[in-house]
């Protein structure tokens, strides 16, 4: 499909599905927008990582004067939502990724061109939201997205760490090389995602490209990592990946790395891996990002201060396309009826309409309705609480919830609370 802006219509084309033959300049574009190599050694790696998987890609672009200034890609993921009894389900959800637009082609129209086609797209293919994570924070609003969970970032101070960790067992934990680690990671990561909210697949070949299998180049900007995988009772739950970042130096100052990966998928691997991270030689600091806001290892640590949270920031963003669907397949805490009256003035004003929602011990169920309503709220406030990731009462000083019925408030909040935090540690 072609179609050209209303503003000019021979220099500028709105172009959906992208030919693979054109894969490679539109990734360029895409690449010199996010401060990326455009050409060289790491973009054709990157360049051969999209293309062998680009049929199961949904891309967008726009062409002015037969060159890229925007892009635009959604792929299908699958994340957990909260379900019952503390636990989680899988969802299948719209991912989109890969959006730029170029500085010389700013304030056109064409992100709206791209992501009104992309959102109607995934209504029609009846997923019942979209996530993304966010360049920006000020760019996603208008389209209905918002923020539903959070990330920190750690610097663990490890000087100490005779008396660092208060348990731990590294006798659990040994190297492997890249092979080994591809056959067992895409197991160990779908073992720890259904341990909270938030969680994103990692599908298809994605540990290939991050591991150099399958013929695949990584892209590793600095040292190559090492893996390190944890086991119990000789089944693999746990893994880690990690990379130098600072030298040490003989007069004593110590070295500093930085972890990639750290996937637990039980408390005795979460444990231990951290044992051996707060063990490593010659090595003063461990950074780690994208972590969950609760990093529950403090409650470990002999001094609590030597993790420090040096940064927590929004995360997964949420877009939701199909209200009924996207509430009746979450689970809720206790039982409880509510009627909500949400208002969608964004883009395609998806989620607008009055939903009866009832929660009980044999699931949820949410439909439309013309009850009067307990409670008024924004469909972005309601994609913020969805994962659990907020609360309303944190969320009405925007002015986006209004309780209709006395007590409408707390009850829904008590529906929607969750025992953890949201939690994504995979970037799209």
């Amino acid at each position: 499909m072609e179609l050209a802006s209303s503003s000019d219509v021979s220099e500028i084309e709105v172009v959906s599905p992208i030919p693979v033959d054109e894969l490679r300049p539109w990734l360029a574009s895409l690449a010199t927008t996010f401060l990326d190599d455009s050409e060289g050694d790491n973009f054709d790696r990157m360049h051969e990582m999209w293309r062998r998987e680009w049929e199961l890609v949904r891309s967008w672009g726009v062409r002015a004067n037969g060159r890229w200034v925007a892009t635009l890609a959604t792929e299908q993921r699958t994340i957990s939502i909260p379900g019952p009894d503390g636990a989680t389900v899988d969802l299948v959800a719209d991912a989109l990724t890969a959006v730029t637009v170029s500085a010389t082609h700013r304030r056109r129209g064409l992100l709206t061109q791209m992501l009104s086609e992309s959102l109607s797209s995934a209504k029609d293919r009846g997923e019942p939201f979209s996530i993304l994570i966010a360049a920006e924070w000020p760019i996603y609003g208008r389209y209905g997205y918002a923020p539903a969970s959070l990330a920190s970032n750690y610097t663990l101070f490890t000087r100490a760490r005779e008396r660092l960790l208060t348990t731990g067992d590294v006798g659990s934990v040994r190297q492997v090389d890249p092979a080994e680690l591809g056959e067992i990671a895409p197991a160990i990561h779908e073992a720890c995602r259904p341990l909270r909210a938030g969680g994103v697949d990692r599908p298809g070949d994605w540990w290939a490209r991050r591991l150099g299998l399958k013929g695949y180049q990584p892209i590793n900007h600095g040292k190559t990592p090492n893996y390190i995988l944890h086991e119990s009772d000789g089944r693999p739950d746990g893994l880690l990946r990690w990379a130098g970042t600072k030298e040490f130096e003989l007069n004593g100052e110590l070295g500093a790395v930085s972890v990639a990966d750290l996937i637990t998928a039980t408390p005795a691997a979460y444990r231990n891996l951290w044992a051996y991270l707060a063990g490593l030689d010659v090595v003063g600091e461990v950074t780690l990002q994208r972590r969950p806001v609760d990093e529950p290892i403090r409650w470990l640590l002999a001094d609590g201060r030597a993790l420090r949270q040096t940064y927590t920031g929004d995360d997964l963003w949420l877009r939701l396309l199909d209200v009924p669907a996207a509430l009746s397949a979450r689970g809720y805490c206790g039982s409880g009826r509510v009627v909500l009256d949400v208002v969608d003035d964004d883009t395609g004003g998806y989620a607008s309409g009055r939903f009866l929602l009832e929660a009980g011990d044999d699931g949820a169920e949410c439909r439309p309705t013309t009850e009067s309503a307990d409670l008024r709220v924004s469909h972005r406030t309601l994609a913020s609480v969805y994962l659990g990731g907020f609360t309303l009462r944190e969320l009405t000083i925007g002015g986006s919830v209004e309780e209709l019925t006395p007590g409408a408030l707390l009850r829904t909040e008590s529906l929607f609370a969750t025992t953890l935090p949201p939690w994504n540690a995979t970037g799209f």
